[in-house]
């Protein structure tokens, strides 16, 4: 078996092989002359214990030249994205700068010096992954000393390396470190190199090998690190010894341990966040020692409540001050919602604005009197988590706003009216709690969280289900208040929501995918209208919208499906049929141009084959008319059904019969004043 042969074999394994597995792929006689190949050539295998299995590791000196040009060079040549699976520039009229082609003769001739001319794209991606240090964060040791956290890492949260525990990369371990490329500080670092979703998968394992491979190399420095059971070796000292100048302090606990509050975090009292039976818990600081609050739950609840700004009892606490007495006071939390919405007891965040009589409406909800604002609470919390100190921009009716989560300020912008914005929790009781955390869930498998408002039991797995809204609902109020902006002498049937799992998992990932093109800004999203015929109802809530199914009705502005702004343009395409139909649609429209008849699907932002608008528009400046190309960038949320309003008409009034003429019997030949008499009376 030739070297090349057993590289290919290796790489096709995550990069490293069992020895005795590797065997089985020669005769009994050919085992010796294989051990020999391995042992003797150091500079192309490794053998050594991995996670107590003796192991070959593959290794090269090949690497990826990071430069376009490089006459003489013979490292590889290739583009790194197109390595890490696909490259966005290799597609259309933009060329990638570097090459696609390993079968390109100075490709070639690198890959056949170093033994490698077998092996496929994808085995030479975990070869280089696992020996060119360029393409993946290092480990960071520093994370490694220490405890908390961010162990002794001096630069925490913006540190480049990765925050991954290393005994667990070379075994088991039970420690409080990150055992998990998925967490949020190891993703960030990978995916800051390029490191596709994908590969997410086979880390640990490319991780291992560099670890085995490099303390190899580098024997002195092999045990760099931490022991598994010393964790809190240096969390004190004895009472005759002094405190070292660089002694790590216990980190302060700021965030309720999700784990535990569903009952499985198994690093106990070492864990770096706050163990609670509660999403919240309420705290006082007296001295240095944060001790609880003996009536959290009553906090709670009067926190969640955005016209209060104290809590009841005889030890207030004033939330515009977070103090209780003279004392300071915190409310310790679950992670929000929009982070992980997966988990169960994460912290659900609802969004106000006090209105000129001090009422307190929360966003995107109809009051009856205000407009109904374009941004929702979740959409404002994810932006808010994005980026804590930025400015949103939203429309209600016709003007715009801004907010500044740094003042937590509303801004009308055409009259400069300010409104005072809070952020408070949505309140869940004890009770609620721990039937949220008893009761089952069904696995999510990797899609999309279905929104909170939804009747789980009445969502399909596959097809959809309509469910009629109560008209006292608040979102029966909000779609009625959208659609009576401009539909004045109509009678609303019924309103229905949409619910079909597959399209709004394909929503939210269309969703995704246009925010990391938009440099992970949130993408402009509206509710819009469009009329339809009632035939087309059942087509449109299982499949979405297809104008080459459901017919075009106009073609201005392009080719694709139209929505607006006003019910009442899309009253007129609603067909002859008495009881009218109306979806009520969240529309994906991001960066939008003007349209025009001749358009198949949005014009380029630069002339180019990738980068596109999203979708078209009739006027730039103040539209009211969306025209948009791909079903995934709209989910048909609500169905209005109505009618025209009939006249009040009261009870049909049927005149009285004409008066009848009297008989006069009258002797013709009466005196002048019995003739006056007789004409008042008989005639």
């Amino acid at each position: 078996m030739t070297e090349s042969t057993i590289a290919k074999i290796i790489c096709a394994n995550n990069g490293s092989i069992n020895i005795d597995e590797l065997a089985t792929f020669v005769t009994i006689d050919s085992q010796c002359d294989l051990v020999r190949t391995i042992t003797s050539n150091t500079a192309k295998f490794h053998v050594g214990l991995i996670n107590g299995e003796k192991k070959v590791v593959a290794k090269t000196s090949l690497r990826l030249c990071k430069k376009k040009d490089c006459p003489g060079c013979r490292n590889l040549h290739f583009c790194k994205r197109f390595l890490f699976g696909d490259c966005p520039f290799g597609r259309g009229r933009r060329v990638c700068y570097f090459s696609h082609d390993l079968t390109s003769e100075e490709n070639a001739r690198a890959l056949r010096q170093h033994g490698l001319e077998d092996l496929h794209k994808s085995e030479l991606c975990t070869l280089l992954l696992q020996n060119d240090s360029y393409l993946l964060p290092p480990v960071c040791h520093s994370y490694n000393n220490g405890i908390g956290e961010y162990g002794k890492c001096p630069d925490g949260p913006n540190c480049r390396r990765l925050h991954i525990c290393e005994m667990y990369l070379r075994g088991t371990c039970d420690c409080t470190r990150a055992h998990d490329f998925y967490e949020p500080h190891p993703l960030k670092a990978l995916q800051d190199r390029g490191v596709p979703s994908n590969l997410l998968s086979s880390m640990k394992y490319v991780y291992m090998n560099i670890e085995a491979l490099r303390s190899h190399d580098q024997p002195n420095k092999g045990k760099r690190g931490h022991q598994p059971n010393d964790t809190n070796a240096n969390a004190g000292h004895s009472a005759n010894q002094r405190p070292t100048r660089g002694a790590v302090q216990t980190k302060e606990k700021t965030e309720i341990c999700m784990y535990f509050i569903k009952g499985n975090c198994i690093h106990g009292d070492k864990c770096f966040k706050e163990h609670s039976t509660l999403p919240y818990k309420w705290e006082m600081k007296e001295g240095k020692q944060w001790t609880a609050l003996p009536n959290n739950e009553e906090i709670e609840e009067d926190y969640c409540d955005p016209k209060k700004t104290y809590s009841r009892g005889g030890q207030p606490v004033c939330f515009d001050t977070m103090t209780c007495g003279l004392f300071k006071a915190r409310r310790l939390s679950t992670i929000s919602a929009v982070l992980q919405p997966n988990f169960v007891l994460t912290t659900e965040w609802a969004w106000y604005w006090e209105d000129e009589f001090g009422k307190w409406n929360q966003y995107a909800t109809f009051t009856g009197t205000q407009k109904v604002a374009s941004i929702t609470s979740s959409e404002l919390e994810e932006s808010f988590q994005n980026d804590k100190k930025a400015t949103v921009d939203f429309t209600a009716g016709s003007q715009s706003y801004e907010i500044s989560f740094l003042d937590m300020i509303q801004t009308n912008k055409s009259y400069q009216t300010k409104k005072v914005v809070r952020r408070r929790p949505v309140f869940v009781s004890a009770a609620e709690a721990q039937t949220l955390k008893t009761s089952r869930r069904a696995p999510v498998s990797g899609g999309k969280a279905l929104p909170g408002h939804w009747d789980k039991s009445q969502t399909p797995e596959t097809g959809y289900k309509r469910v009629a809204l109560q008209s006292s609902s608040v979102e029966y109020k909000e779609i009625e208040g959208l659609f009576r902006t401009t539909m004045r002498g109509f009678d609303i049937q019924q309103i229905e929501r949409i619910q079909n799992k597959a399209l709004w998992e394909v929503f939210q990932w269309q969703k995704d995918f246009m925010k990391k093109n938009n440099a992970g800004r949130n993408v402009v999203e509206k509710k819009l209208f469009h009329g339809t015929d009632m035939k087309y109802i059942d087509a449109i809530s299982h499949n979405n919208f297809d104008w080459r199914i459901c017919g075009i009705n106009g073609t201005a502005y392009g080719k694709g499906s139209y929505f607006a702004r006003d019910a009442k343009y899309s009253h007129s395409y609603t067909g002859q049929s008495n009881v009218k139909s109306m979806f009520v649609c969240r529309v994906l429209v991001g960066d939008y141009i003007t349209g025009h008849s001749s358009y198949l699907r949005p014009p380029s932002k630069d002339g180019g084959d990738t980068n596109f608008y999203d979708s078209c528009v009739d006027n730039l400046s103040n539209p009211s008319i969306f025209v948009v190309f791909e079903k995934p960038q709209v989910y048909p949320e609500y169905l209005i059904q109505y009618k025209e309003e009939v006249p009040f008409h009261s009870t049909t009034w049927t005149p009285a019969p004409a008066p009848q003429p009297k008989i006069c019997n009258c002797p013709s030949h009466l005196s002048p004043d019995l003739q006056l008499i007789c004409k008042f009376l008989c005639k």
